[in-house]
């Protein structure tokens, strides 16, 4: 295995726009700090993906951003940064355009160019980035330095890193730092489980760079029978996903009948966000709402706050999109109606929406009972042919129990952000936080004292299992479903112990030894249930920017 030792300053691991906008006012930081002595001047972002992506998954056409252009990387922390939306589009010549467009949301397509300018400006500023490579472990290096083990996403070789901050060019004083944004991972409900890898059922991350491959796969199915897609959720995802399946599918002939796009929901309609000027203070990254959210005296204070607003976010539909859905739904009912009545339709070809309320997911298997156990056993098993996917439901109000029959199912039913929390439990740094191979169930708590070994975190023994059968998720920084999972395929076989970590206002995870452990720990994203709702999505990058810069950069 190749090996090479680099000091560096800070490493960041991942480079998606928390990050990018820690680069940001990194840079912003060095331009008012010009002085040699100015600290985090070596920097390193660490990619898996070959260059800047975000979410190409979900970059559908003309689908708007639910946020105002102003909640950008930097505006609400120093609106005269270089890294703004307006910045951005005065560079490209596009500003008096979207002036006049009369809009202060831009579509997805235009916010993900921002923020690939954005990420190439910083790298002009001096921040280096390294992409196509994925962080492998983290352990604690010598000289109060944390190795960061990563390697080649093309050759696999592996190497490793030292972070270190020195107060000057002679101390002997090091400590490292890491910035962990994990982004998220597609939630899988366990009845879906062991069909992920067949080739017609996918998350919606994954929608528009497979969907046209998996719709050219059963296209030859349209000679004999209509196509039939299901989509798995009641959000924003699924909406999108399911408007944008009923297009496409409108471009494939069929003589025999009309496609159709099931949604399957467990609610009994679909809901909208919430984005009333008051709910939306909630996303406020201000001290008044995160120093609120942050000082609550209880987890269940916390937890009662964001059960009352997950309204905003979780399992609903912005109320633009809601109304062309039903848009939608409301003319194939005025179609039905003229065919009804004439005996003549006229669009016959169009491909129809059913909405599926209170529908909850028994059991998938792939084509026949022999396949899908294939496919548990082997996870490396695809298949290839055209039999439909079986999928039996139970409707929750009457308990009926049914059978359909879909040639693709994409499931959007959220992430979860917890790669983090396995990162450091199986790194020897996690013992510092009480940490280790067995813990389960980590939740954050926050720190209100700065000198955190006074506090020491909680250790205690959970129940071997849920009503399901299996251990609670993590609850540091997973994002609830909208569409819940159903139960789990096996039970568990190791007695795990459940884990509080305290993390500062800062972002800043606190060592339970206090200052024994020197090198300082920041994670982005994660941080739902102790920053407020607001700190998975893109509206408090700006200010959380500085205020991990500033802690940072602290002598």
């Amino acid at each position: 295995m190749p090996y090479q030792e680099t000091i560096f300053d800070l490493v960041g691991l991942g480079f998606g726009p928390a990050n990018i906008a820690i680069a940001g006012a990194l840079t912003e930081h060095w331009q008012d700090n010009d002085s040699a002595s100015s600290s985090m001047k070596n920097v390193l972002f660490i990619e898996k993906h070959s260059n800047f992506r975000w979410h190409p998954g979900m970059l559908l056409p003309d689908a708007r951003m639910q946020i105002s252009f102003m909640k950008d990387l930097a505006t609400l922390r120093n609106p005269g940064s270089p890294y703004t939306f307006l910045a951005y589009l005065h560079s490209q010549g596009r500003l008096l355009p979207f002036i006049n467009r009369g809009s202060t949301v831009p579509t997805r397509k235009e916010y993900s160019d921002y923020l690939s300018w954005a990420a190439k400006r910083v790298e002009e500023e001096g921040i280096n980035v390294l992409y196509g490579h994925e962080v492998v472990h983290i352990n604690e290096g010598i000289e109060d330095t944390i190795a960061v083990h990563y390697r080649s996403v093309s050759t696999g070789n592996e190497v490793v890193v030292r972070t270190l901050q020195s107060s000057s060019a002679q101390s002997v004083y090091v400590a490292g730092n890491i910035i962990i944004s994990p982004g998220g991972s597609p939630r899988i409900p366990a009845v879906m489980s062991h069909v992920t890898n067949h080739p017609r059922v996918i998350h919606s991350s994954a929608y528009c760079t497979s969907i046209t491959k998996i719709l050219e796969s059963i296209r030859g199915i349209s000679a004999s029978r209509p196509l039939r897609v299901a989509v798995v959720g009641s959000g924003q995802s699924a909406a999108e996903v399911t408007m944008d399946l009923r297009s496409l599918l409108n471009d494939i002939p069929c003589t025999a009948g009309r496609h159709q796009v099931d949604m399957l929901i467990r609610k009994g309609s679909l809901k909208p966000s919430d984005d009333s000027p008051f709910a939306n203070e909630i996303f406020d990254p201000a001290a008044s709402a995160t120093d609120m959210w942050f000082g609550l005296s209880s987890k269940r204070m916390r937890d009662i706050k964001l059960a009352e607003y997950k309204s905003t976010n979780y399992g609903v539909v912005n109320p633009r999109t809601l109304d062309s859905f039903y848009d939608i739904i409301y003319g194939q009912r005025v179609n039905e109606c003229i065919a009804e009545r004439t005996g003549e339709d006229a669009t016959r070809s169009e491909t129809t929406i059913e909405i599926k309320p209170y529908t909850s997911l028994s059991s998938i298997r792939a084509g026949n009972s022999d396949a899908s156990k294939d496919m548990l056993l082997s996870p490396d098993i695809t298949v290839t042919d055209q039999t439909p996917l079986i999928v039996t439901t139970q409707n929750l109000a009457s308990h009926d129990i049914g059978e359909e029959r879909y040639d693709a199912i994409v499931y959007a039913t959220g992430y979860v952000r917890s790669s983090w929390v396995d990162l450091l439990k199986n790194s020897n740094i996690g013992k510092h936080f009480g940490l280790d191979h067995l813990s389960s169930n980590v939740s954050l708590v926050p720190s209100r004292d700065e000198d955190l070994h006074a506090s020491q975190p909680v250790s205690f023994t959970s129940s071997r299992s849920n009503s399901a059968g299996s251990t609670p998720p993590s609850s540091a920084g997973s994002t609830p479903p909208t569409s819940p999972e159903m139960g789990t395929l096996a039970s568990e076989t190791l007695e795990k112990r459940s884990q509080q970590l305290f993390i500062n206002r800062n972002y800043r995870l606190m060592p339970k030894d206090g200052p024994q452990f020197l090198p300082r720990i920041y994670v982005q994203g994660v941080e739902e249930s102790t920053h407020g709702l607001s700190d998975t999505l893109l509206s408090v990058l700006g200010v959380r920017a500085g205020e991990v810069v500033a802690d940072l950069t602290r002598l």
